[in-house]
Parts: C-alpha cells; sequence; structure tokens
C-alpha cells in the first residue's frame, strides 16, 4: 500500500505563515511581492521566481521547496517484515488518516499505533497475519487517529492502552517522554512531540530489520503537522526528539517514511536520524495499449511501477511492448485480472468497453474480487455508472478517470484527469494517479467525469471545426495564412486548438494525437446528453456533422486538425 503526501507546497506556506503570525499583507511586504502573487502562491498556483522569494522569509528552504512543488522527488521501496500500515478515509475534512500495526515476526507479538477511521482492516490484519495484539500506542488524540479505538478496545479488552499523558484519554496508561517498553523482541521508546497536539508521542522502534519513528502527525514527508498547539514547541520537539541532534543543518535528502505522503522531496526540516523504508507499489496491468495505454504503461514502468499483464484487440501490439517493459501479453481477461492489483482500461468506444467487462466467455470481472479498475476512456456516462455497479456486485471497484490529454502528456506522466467514482476509492487510488498526471481532479460520483471529459471534447471540437472554417476561408481570400495564425495568436480568435492545430491544419500534417473518428463519437456523447437535459446546441451539431463527414470519407484515422480538409479549398471538401 502507498501513502500518500499529505501537504502540498502552498499547505507548507500556510503552515509556516500562521506559525510565525504573519499576516499576508506583512508577509507580502517583507518578500518584496506584490499581494496579488502572494495569493497565486497560496492557491498553489507555482511561480518558481517568487515561490524562491518567499520561502527564506517564511524559514524554508528554496530548493526543497521547489521540489515539492514539482513533485520531483520519491523515495526507495524498502520493504519490511514486522510493519502494516493503513490508509482510512476521513469523510469529515475530505482527506486521509494513517495507522500501523508493527509486530515481532517470531512470536507475532504486536502492537497498534493509532486506529484511524475504520476498525476492519486493522481486525482483518490482525487475523490474516495471526498476530497476538498485546498494546494499543495512541500519537495524539485527534478524532481520526482515535475514531476505531471503541472497536478495537472491544475487540481486544486485554490489550493494554497507552497515550501521552498531556492528552487525557480516557481509560489509557499515561506515559511520558523516555517510557519504554517491549513488543516482543522488540523495543519501544516513547519521545514526546508536542506542538501539533497538547501532549503527542512519536514512538521508536528497533529490533526490526531497520528502526522505526511512528509520528503521527509530527512529521510529514517535507513538512510537520499544523502546530495547533505551538509552532516553537514543535519545531523544538521535532528537532531534539527525531532528529540527529548533529544534523542540525540542511543535509542531503534522506526519505523519512511514516509521514503522510509517499513521493516527496528533501526534508525541508533537518535530516531524520532513522531511515525508514516506503511500502510497496501495486501490481498494475493495462487493457488497451495503443498510443494512450501503450504510453501510460511505459512511464508507469519507468517509475517503478511493477507491469504485470497487457492485453489489446491486436495481439501483436500488447506483445510488442510487453517485450519492451518486461510484462506478460495475456490472450484472455480473466488472466490479466488474476496478475494485477490495479488495472486500466483505456478502450475506444461503449461497445469495446462492453466486451472487456461483460463477455460472458471471458472478462475482466471473472476472479476480479478486490481488484480495482481505472477507466480512462471517454464513454457514454451511464457506461461508467453501470460498471460501477458491476465491479461492486464481484467485490471490485471501479472509477473513470477521463483524460484531457495527448500522447506526449501520457508519456511523461503530466496527463489532466477527472477522476468520477466513489471518493473512497478515488483517495486509495490518489498516489498512483498523481504518478500519471500534471493535473487531477475528483468531479464526483459515477459518471460525472465522463459528463465533464464529453464537454471538454466538446468544446474542444468546436473549436478545431471553426479555426479549420477560418483559416479555410483566409486561404480561400489568398491571405498569409502564417500572418493570420499570428494575429489569431494575439486576438481573441486565439485558442488552444490554434497552438495544437493550426501549422497542422496549414501544412496539411494530420499525423494522429486525437483520432478524428473520436471526436465524431465525443461529439454525439455530448449531443446525447444536451438532447436527455432538453437542451439545442447547433454549433454542437455542426461540428458533429463535419466530423461524421470526414468519418464517411474513410479518414477517421486521422487526427481532428484532418478536419481542415473539409474547409480549405482545393481539399477534399471544397472545389475553387
Amino acid at each position: 500500500m502507498q501513502i500518500p503526501l499529505e501537504d502540498r507546497f502552498e499547505d507548507l506556506l500556510g503552515k509556516a505563515q500562521k506559525g510565525l503570525h504573519l499576516t499576508s499583507q506583512t508577509l507580502a511586504e517583507r518578500a518584496n511581492l506584490p499581494l496579488e502573487t502572494l495569493a497565486q502562491l497560496q492557491q498553489g498556483i507555482l511561480l518558481e521566481a517568487p515561490l524562491r522569494q518567499l520561502a527564506p522569509i517564511l524559514g524554508l528552504h528554496p530548493d526543497s521547496l521547489l521540489q515539492l512543488a514539482k513533485n520531483a522527488w520519491a523515495p526507495q521501496p524498502h520493504p519490511l517484515e514486522g510493519l502494516l500500515p493503513f490508509n482510512s478515509y476521513y469523510a469529515e475534512h475530505d482527506m486521509t488518516v494513517n495507522h500501523f500495526i508493527a509486530f515481532d515476526p517470531s512470536s507475532k507479538a504486536a502492537a497498534l499505533f493509532d486506529t484511524g477511521m475504520d476498525p476492519a482492516p486493522t481486525l482483518a490484519a490482525i487475523a490474516a497475519h495471526g498476530l497476538h495484539l498485546q498494546s494499543i500506542f495512541i500519537t495524539h488524540t485527534h478524532h481520526d487517529h482515535i475514531a476505531a479505538l471503541p472497536a478495537l478496545r472491544q475487540a481486544f479488552p486485554h490489550a493494554q492502552l497507552f497515550c501521552g499523558r498531556g492528552e487525557h484519554l480516557p481509560s489509557a496508561t499515561p506515559i511520558d517522554h523516555g517510557f519504554h517498553h517491549p513488543i516482543g523482541h522488540l523495543a519501544l521508546e516513547a519521545r514526546e512531540t508536542s506542538g501539533h497536539a497538547t501532549c503527542g508521542m512519536s514512538y521508536i522502534l528497533t529490533g526490526l530489520a531497520l528502526p522505526l519513528a511512528i509520528v503521527g502527525d509530527a512529521l510529514f514527508a517535507a513538512s510537520m503537522g499544523g502546530p495547533r498547539t505551538s509552532w516553537d514547541q514543535a519545531l523544538t520537539h521535532n528537532r531534539q526528539h527525531l532528529f540527529s541532534p548533529s544534523h542540525h543543518r540542511r543535509p542531503r535528502p534522506r526519505p523519512p517514511h511514516l509521514h503522510r505522503r509517499r513521493k516527496s522531496p528533501q526534508p525541508l526540516l533537518p535530516r531524520i536520524q532513522i531511515p525508514l523504508p516506503p511500502t510497496m507499489k501495486p501490481n498494475i496491468a493495462l487493457v488497451g495499449v495503443g498510443r494512450m495505454g501503450g504510453n501510460i504503461a511505459r512511464h508507469l514502468h519507468d517509475i517503478g511501477y511493477p507491469i504485470t499483464a497487457l492485453y489489446d484487440i491486436d495481439p501483436q501490439t500488447a506483445a510488442a511492448l510487453a517485450a519492451e517493459i518486461g510484462a506478460t501479453p495475456c490472450s484472455r481477461l480473466a488472466d490479466l485480472t488474476a496478475a494485477a492489483d490495479i488495472i486500466f482500461t483505456v478502450v475506444s468506444n461503449d461497445d469495446a468497453m462492453r466486451a472487456i467487462f461483460h463477455n460472458p466467455q471471458d472478462n475482466l470481472l471473472i476472479g476480479a474480487s478486490g481488484k480495482t479498475f481505472i477507466n480512462c476512456a471517454t464513454l457514454t456516462p451511464q457506461v461508467h455508472i453501470d460498471l460501477e455497479a458491476a465491479a461492486a456486485a464481484v467485490g471490485a471497484h471501479a472509477i473513470e478517470a477521463c483524460m484531457a490529454s495527448s500522447i506526449p502528456q501520457a508519456r511523461n506522466g503530466t496527463l489532466q484527469l477527472m477522476i468520477g467514482g466513489q471518493k473512497e476509492v478515488f483517495h486509495r487510488m490518489k498516489p498512483l494517479l498523481q504518478d500519471i498526471s500534471a493535473s487531477l481532479t475528483y468531479v464526483g460520483p459515477a459518471g460525472k467525469a465522463a459528463q465533464v471529459k464529453a464537454l471538454v471534447n466538446m468544446v474542444m471540437n468546436i473549436n478545431t471545426a471553426g479555426l479549420a472554417e477560418g483559416l479555410g476561408l483566409g486561404a480561400a481570400l489568398g491571405l498569409d495564412l502564417d500572418m493570420l495564425a499570428k494575429i489569431f495568436a494575439s486576438t481573441g480568435a486565439n485558442s488552444r486548438v490554434l497552438q495544437t492545430d493550426g501549422d497542422d491544419m496549414i501544412q496539411r500534417d494530420h499525423a494522429c494525437f486525437f483520432r478524428a473518428d473520436h471526436a465524431a463519437k465525443d461529439s454525439h456523447i455530448a449531443l446525447a446528453l444536451a438532447h436527455a437535459a432538453q437542451l439545442t446546441l447547433p454549433l454542437a451539431a455542426a461540428t458533429a456533422a463535419q466530423y461524421d463527414r470526414l468519418v464517411a470519407l474513410g479518414l477517421g484515422e486521422l487526427d481532428k486538425s484532418g478536419i481542415a480538409e473539409l474547409t480549405f479549398p482545393n481539399r477534399l471538401g471544397q472545389t475553387p
């Protein structure tokens, strides 16, 4: 299991500003920044030069802060027997919270550290590993860290409960800094790390292959918990009780493990003394490994995810990519499901999606209990709704991850993703989704991301058709098209489509990044939504008709810029 990073760079700015008791006006003046620029940074808009200018005013390391903003560092995996991490969803604040079991592999004596929100995963893990839960240690008593405590106390009434003295947790044995306790052959030492909480405790464990620090919210990767009690106390306790006393300078990065986020840059605080391992990455399989799916697979392989299985309607495509990245090409969908924890699907249309999930002879839902499907195709929203229900019926999960991007973004891991489905599933998949995206937005329940994607493509297709007509008319008038495009770019005629497709239309270079027949399909999905909403969309209808015409001419495999073939003089759709 991979634990997502808790803080983004704007969170660190806010925590430091609050801890230093600086108003935004004062902070902007000290950093010599316009107040509007500071507001953009506080909203998470990355402006590199102003961010570097602001960091030292807040006592933050500029390079490390920038690495956090760019997601430029990730810890290396170190499997560790004797540690079980959990990450549960806290709906009230739309966040996740961690808790842990540490156990002696020889005796199976175990201790629980915090409880998270849901007791079920903890109970299941204790049973699955044959553990003897002897003690429960609480880092602090904020609700998300003790929500499941009553249920777990009921299940394990003889387990000793420990908590920092100043937290005043009923029925707990109060402990102080320096408290020691055995867990089988493991040794535990409590260290006070107050500041985020009144009497927070971190726990140092030795006796496993690596020492551990279980810190609650005292530290995050590259950050620390919000100083609800005392900023100065939080910094002092972290430095004195968790960091090496001889390293109160900024060293080379070493990855703290048991914090909130998996992908993290160099620590902004001094180096932690205890090197701690991140968790292993899940096995990934993909169905549909053409231009988009294949490049998603390559990117995931490049950043260390095990790609175990591939399937494509063209077996040779799957076989070639499998040889490239060390995966197994599958001829049966059920075999692919069996080989992975998470399955991406990137197929062409509704019929293709139904075929891979509902073919009674062979489909992805066979043996799918416990699996998660991430479905990336642009489909009719109802298909995603039906699929979520079908997955749930066999004990699996499905979310839609609609992509507003093209082939280079898939290859580089900078997709624009819109997510629909259960929010809890989204949060579990968030670390993986962040690893393939530059922008990640949770839209709502199943079908909602597909609705948004349909509107994105509808507007994009209308813009593409409009640009094709503008440039086509310019050509018919004998205008210099490069000059015309330059003027378009500096006026209200500018658009993203002008940047991506303008030159291609002029030069008749329609190498495919987004197929014309897919543009036709997506336009009709939007028109169906409009019809259901009792709206008339004449521009969308006209655009769909143009793409239908291009497909009817046998040119559906051209890029969407190929619509210019219907508008320029002396091309397919026009005569002089």
